[in-house]
């Protein structure tokens, strides 16, 4: 006979509310799309106004001139531009989930800065009930790379991009040449002198990020919410002013003269929400901007290459704040510092032994920026531990590869044309 087993099973289901999802975009919102949010707020809803008498207490700078403008390099609108334009390549339901992914882990140049597995990950923690490949994702990754305006979006690198280039070029001598020595296949001491300089002369015209297709689209501009200037020995923080809003105490006393509240009290829900928002991110922003200038102020007075080791879970803790509502409070937020104007996410590092990743990357471009020869990625890594730097060479290749800096055979290839230039003059 068939065992009978009796099994009990318990779960934990979470529906958001419209309101508490409506919040938690907010977190994530830069300053001009949250004042677009707040005046909106202010045209359409009748319970709200604005409060003239008071102004919050941590709007203590408006800057209103030039100099709070931060200009770049069309990030923003290229994100806009590539989120409008996927619906229109003939990408399935399930492709459109892989790609907006990539599109959220795009660096400000067009490269994807994580790796086909990564994705696979976020994609089974966002869609737990389906499941990818890396054939599925590696498609999604060809079909934007070159669907996409600009092409070439979605490359892991300056070689992929290079490659991608050379293969969609159609009567280019030499072409096959060209792939083995962009991928590293053939070395250039092997090649003729002719073949060298048909290479470099390729390479030369070839777009170096996918972002050089945007030379006529402008430049975007963001303002700063956050301002840190400092005063003496002091430092003073303040956020950009938002306009001050309240609940308007007009309406509310005709509230029981009301019939049919339905409306009425919708309204309400929606406002309250609003201001006690408002009054969390601007309480909150002023917690973390204080924790960030006291432990990474000589960052933020030197540069970034000061940088001390510090992760989101760790101010977090601190702070006594979860880590994933940090994460939304400073996404696409930046600070007007001394050093110039810089996204507070850069204000966190991972560590590599007693120092801070980003700390090292920054002085890997400073070496490599400074050698009279190319140098490899195990002589960086000698350099770098002679500084009590504890690294490994892999993690060298890491870091060059993700500051999409080229290996040392093509430094040296691209040092050599210009030398040959300079001889030519």
């Amino acid at each position: 006979m068939p065992k009978h087993s009796l099994q009990q099973k318990l779960s934990f289901n979470f529906n958001l509310t419209p309101l508490l999802k409506n919040s938690i975009n907010l977190l994530s919102m830069p300053y001009d799309d949250l004042l677009v949010e707040v005046n909106n707020a202010l045209k359409e809803n009748i319970i709200l106004t604005k409060n003239t008498k008071k102004t919050d207490e941590f709007y203590v700078n408006n800057k209103t001139n030039e100099d709070s403008f931060a200009k770049l390099t069309f990030k923003e609108s290229l994100f806009s531009s590539l989120e409008n334009q996927l619906p229109n390549i003939g990408l399935t339901e399930k492709q459109l989930n892989i790609a907006y992914i990539m599109l959220e882990n795009l660096t400000e140049v067009g490269f994807l800065e994580i790796n086909i597995e990564a994705i696979i990950r976020i994609y089974s923690r966002k869609h737990s009930k389906d499941q990818v490949n890396i054939q599925q994702c590696e498609m999604v990754k060809n079909k934007m790379q070159t669907n996409l305006d600009p092409f070439g979006i979605t490359s892991f690198n300056t070689q992929d991009f290079l490659l991608l280039q050379v293969n969609h070029k159609g009567n280019l001598a030499d072409q096959s040449l060209i792939v083995k020595l962009l991928s590293g296949e053939t070395d250039i001491s092997q090649i003729t002198e002719i073949q060298r300089c048909n290479f470099i002369k390729v390479v030369k015209y070839l777009n170096k990020t996918p972002a050089d297709n945007l030379g006529n689209i402008q430049n975007s501009y963001i303002q700063p919410d956050i301002f840190i200037n400092k005063v003496g020995d002091g430092w003073r923080i303040s956020l950009k002013k938002l306009p001050a809003i309240m609940l308007n105490k007009e309406y509310l006393a005709l509230r029981k003269q009301i019939p049919d509240k339905t409306l009425f009290n919708e309204h309400l829900s929606i406002a309250r929400g609003l201001v006690d928002f408002l009054t969390y991110r601007n309480q909150y922003l002023q917690r973390i901007s204080k924790a960030l200038v006291a432990k990474q102020h000589q960052a933020l007075d030197k540069g970034l290459e000061y940088i001390l080791p510090l992760t989101q879970k760790q101010l977090a803790l601190e702070l006594d704040m979860g880590e994933s509502t940090l994460s939304r409070l400073i996404k696409n937020k930046y600070m007007d510092t001394p050093i110039g104007t810089i996204k507070i996410q850069d204000l966190f590092s991972a560590n590599v032994g007693n120092h801070a990743a980003k700390s090292i990357q920054h002085r890997i471009i400073q070496i490599i920026h400074n050698e009279s020869i190319a140098l490899s990625d195990q002589k960086i890594c000698d350099l770098l531990t002679r500084d009590r730097i504890v690294i490994c060479r892999r993690t060298i290749t890491k870091y060059r590869k993700k500051l999409n800096i080229p290996c040392a055979r093509y430094r040296k290839l691209f040092n050599l044309k210009l030398k040959n230039n300079d001889a030519k003059k």
